[in-house]
């Protein structure tokens, strides 16, 4: 459902117990937050309005879980470092999408197809934005859309630079296959991933949709993670390889201009030893 649709006629009347409780915990967080400062069971039972049991049990789960920390002492609460982290996984989100647009943009313009960024989500991607491009047949990914890395140019270039045992981990999950030209072989890919690293961008021949081809190329934030890839989708009937592959320094060029947005600055390369 639409979360700007109204609930259907009722819903806010039939609350399950499931709901009930994740409100409750929903206030006992945002107390803790608005007190700026730790506090007891019984202090966030009476100002939550909640049983002193209740409240034991919601702020135990949520300690369990990171959410909270334990206090000064015992029976005492403060917000915990998984928030943080959230907070500052959603700031950079919108810092990603942001930087990048423009850049999407020109690249759209320069190509006339539509352009992709994805993120990484766990063993997947997530695209998050696209800006079409004007031709009357087009390829588009739905927003929000989830897919396995390696099946599109924009996985793989995420895949290639994750760190070693993330992407092994990944390939040895097995490898699904959408199409009859998705690599599935743990070996195959593995090359790939190495030649990927090496030029610095991603090609995609019809591995994920039948009919589409694909470049992409990494993002990397200040720390040198790649956080997300920059890709140009197009049928494949009007983009020969020679094209395709043409469009690859574009695609890279453009992922590095997010990575410095992003405060990347790639480590300098050795200068060669005089003979």
């Amino acid at each position: 459902m639409d979360p700007h649709e109204a609930p259907p006629s009722g819903a806010r009347d039939r609350k399950g117990p499931e709901v009930k409780t994740l409100e409750k915990a929903l206030r006992v967080l945002a107390h803790l937050g608005e007190a700026r400062r730790e506090l007891s069971i019984q202090e966030v039972a009476r100002a939550v309005g909640l049983p002193a049991s209740t409240a034991y049990r919601l702020l135990a789960v949520l300690a369990r879980h990171h959410y909270l920390q334990p206090g000064s002492g015992p029976g005492r609460y403060a917000l915990g470092l998984r928030l943080a982290e959230l907070g500052h996984l959603a700031l950079d989100g919108i810092e990603l999408r942001a930087k990048a647009r423009p850049v999407l943009e020109a690249v759209m313009a320069e190509t006339r197809e539509t352009i992709h960024l994805m993120v990484p989500e766990g063993d997947a991607g997530i695209y998050v934005d696209r800006v079409e491009g004007p031709q009357r047949i087009r390829v588009t990914a739905s927003l929000g859309f989830r897919e396995p890395l390696h099946v599109s140019a924009v996985g793989k270039a995420i895949l290639a630079h994750l760190p070693r045992e993330e992407s092994e981990r990944i390939l040895a999950r097995g490898l699904v296959g959408i199409t009859p030209r998705t690599v599935t072989k743990p070996a195959q890919l593995r090359r790939q991933l190495r030649e990927i690293v090496a030029r610095g961008f991603a090609v995609d021949l019809e591995e994920g949709e039948a009919g589409v081809r694909c470049a992409g190329a990494p993002v990397f934030d200040h720390r040198g993670r790649v956080v997300a890839a920059i890709s140009v989708s197009a049928p494949a009937y009007r983009t020969p390889l020679p094209k395709l592959l043409g469009w690859g320094p574009r695609v890279r060029d453009a992922a590095d201009t997010v990575s410095r947005a992003l405060s990347f600055r790639p480590a300098p390369k050795p200068v060669p030893k005089s003979r």
